[in-house]
Formats: C-alpha cells, sequence, structure tokens
C-alpha cells in the first residue's frame, strides 16, 4: 500500500511564481533562489510584462539557479492573467508538489530549508503563515483590521494569502486548476480555493515555515500598479457562473505562450 504520510523532499518541489512589471521585486527573489539548495525546481511565468523577465533572470541568476530554472512567457499582454499562468507553471512542472506564491511573496531559505523537517499527510493542501515586510501600503491597510498590526509597523504577521500554498500536482488538477474565464479580472484566487476546499483538507504547514508578503514601502514594486484592482468584475463573473452550474473550468492554457529559458 503506498505511503499517505512523509516528510516533502525538496526534489519533489516545484515553486511557482507569476511576474508582471514587478523587475524590483523579481531581483529579490532571485536573490533567494540564489541562496535555495540543489534539487528544488522554479517556474517562472513572465504574463506578457512590457519589462520582460528574462533579462534579469540573465543578469542576476546564478549558474545553480539556472539550471533549475524555467522562464515562460505568454504572447499576449492582458491584465490579470495570473489565472493562464499558475496553470501553466503546474503544466509545466513534472514534480509530485507544487508551491505557489505571488511574487511580492518571499519564501526565505531558512523557511524552505525546515519543510522536509516535518512529516505531514499528503492528502492535505497546505497554505502558510505570513508576515507583511514594510508599512503598509494601499493594498495591506486590511492588516490592522483583519490582524491587528499597525499601519506603519515594519514587520507583523498577517492572515495567509489565497494564492499561496503546497498541493500535490495531481490535487491541483483534481480540483481543475484555476478558471481562466477569471482572466482579466480580479478575483479568481477565491474561486479557486472553494473548489480546493471542497475536495480536500485546508490546513497551515507546520512548524516556522512561513512567507513574507514585501510591500511598497519596501520594493516600490512589490504589488502590481498597473492594473485595476476592483473586485466587482471578479465576483459578478463568480455570480453568474454559479447560476449557470458552471462550477468546475472547462478549458486551460487559453493563451499563446512560449519558453523562453
Amino acid at each position: 500500500m503506498a505511503s499517505t504520510h512523509g516528510p516533502v523532499p525538496l526534489e519533489e518541489i516545484t515553486l511557482c511564481v507569476p511576474y508582471y512589471r514587478n523587475v524590483g521585486m523579481l531581483r529579490r527573489q532571485i536573490e533567494e533562489w540564489n541562496k535555495y539548495p540543489p534539487g528544488m525546481r522554479i517556474i517562472l511565468v513572465d504574463d506578457g510584462s512590457p519589462e520582460p523577465a528574462l533579462p534579469i533572470v540573465e543578469e542576476l541568476a546564478s549558474e545553480q539557479t539556472l539550471a533549475r530554472l524555467e522562464v515562460y512567457r505568454t504572447g499576449v499582454d492582458i491584465p490579470w492573467a495570473r489565472e493562464f499562468c499558475r496553470n501553466l507553471a503546474s503544466t509545466r512542472a513534472v514534480t509530485q508538489w507544487l508551491l505557489h506564491i505571488d511574487i511580492d511573496h518571499i519564501l526565505p531559505v531558512e523557511h524552505l530549508l525546515e519543510i522536509p523537517q516535518h512529516t505531514v499527510s499528503w492528502g492535505d493542501w497546505f497554505r502558510f503563515r505570513r508576515f507583511r515586510v514594510g508599512k503598509a501600503d494601499e493594498t495591506r491597510k486590511k492588516d490592522f483590521k483583519k490582524n491587528g498590526l499597525p499601519d506603519d509597523a515594519d514587520f507583523g504577521e498577517v492572515h495567509p494569502h489565497v494564492d499561496s500554498y503546497l498541493c500535490r500536482r495531481k490535487h491541483y488538477w483534481k480540483v481543475g486548476g484555476y478558471n481562466e474565464k477569471f482572466v482579466g479580472v480580479l478575483g479568481g484566487g477565491n474561486e479557486f480555493l472553494r473548489r480546493a476546499e471542497s475536495l480536500y483538507p485546508l490546513k497551515i504547514f507546520p512548524g516556522n515555515v512561513a512567507l513574507h508578503v514585501y510591500t511598497r514601502h519596501a520594493i516600490p514594486d512589490a504589488s502590481d500598479q498597473h492594473c485595476s484592482r476592483d473586485s466587482m468584475p471578479g465576483k459578478r463573473l463568480w455570480e453568474k457562473l454559479r447560476d449557470r452550474g458552471e462550477l468546475y473550468p472547462t478549458e486551460t492554457l487559453t493563451l499563446p505562450w512560449s519558453r523562453v529559458l
């Protein structure tokens, strides 16, 4: 009988990160990736950014990082195409586990190294504790209301992020992946998470494993400043899909793409 519990080996994890016009934040990501030990894979998906990711990668990534890094780029520039980017990374990954994070989230090397030290259920879907780095910008004003973290605090814990998690690749696809009907609007992550929690226990990864989310006070382009953050179009789309009974994605990889590294 196959094992259902055990550690998560780093060589069976692919870190999946979307990128769009976050040059400074990508530089910070690569700085951390260069510290990672050999074994873990990384997939970066450039969402058609006018400031392409590849030149930054070629400038800063170490030989060790380049050896385990794949970079893809969409052929069109559509605001909020993160659903497509995450599906593309999850399609190209060959490891048993996927670790999805947003570009403004850093997994510090010391936290990464703790992941395989824990025995976990392979049937669970893991979210992560999260700490804000930098004073609150306009995207982080909710941290005081939800977590009591003052706006002027430079560091402190906030709630887990909807699109940051560790799961089995086969479970990602059993959930159906992200619904690419949400491409172009904000809000596909919550819909995806609801489907995930309907099939798998959602738990916080044990121990001291945590992500650091950067604000624009720490890195000026940490979060996207070029796409509308109006959540109402996404909410209306979600309601429309529910009313139609379209609760499961019907197609993936709906945009043109190419591998550039």
